[in-house]
């Protein structure tokens, strides 16, 4: 038997108190957008900041995570036999 969590709903008794729950809602909605931007920005790096030396180090680098899922898939469906017994139970 599973329990459910529920959350503390905080009783609003005028609707300048929703308008300002809304307010501090949509600051840090507008904080983690931003926050989320810069990490985004942070994984995405152009290839003209990197140089020669690091675009081959990279291209090999995902040569070798290309190979690791080859590698792993081979060895799933070998010992299941099949790719789609795995989620079989």
């Amino acid at each position: 038997m599973t329990k459910t969590k529920r959350k503390r709903v905080r009783p609003y008794h005028s609707l300048e108190e929703i308008q300002m729950r809304k307010e501090q809602l949509d600051e840090v909605i507008e904080l983690e957008n931003q926050e989320i931007k810069r990490l985004w920005g942070q994984l995405t790096v152009n290839d003209e900041d990197l140089s020669r030396g690091q675009q081959i180090g990279k291209y090999i680098e995902y040569g070798i995570m290309a190979f690791d899922g080859v590698m792993t898939l081979r060895k799933l469906k070998r010992n299941y036999g099949s790719l789609l017994n795995i989620f079989r139970r």
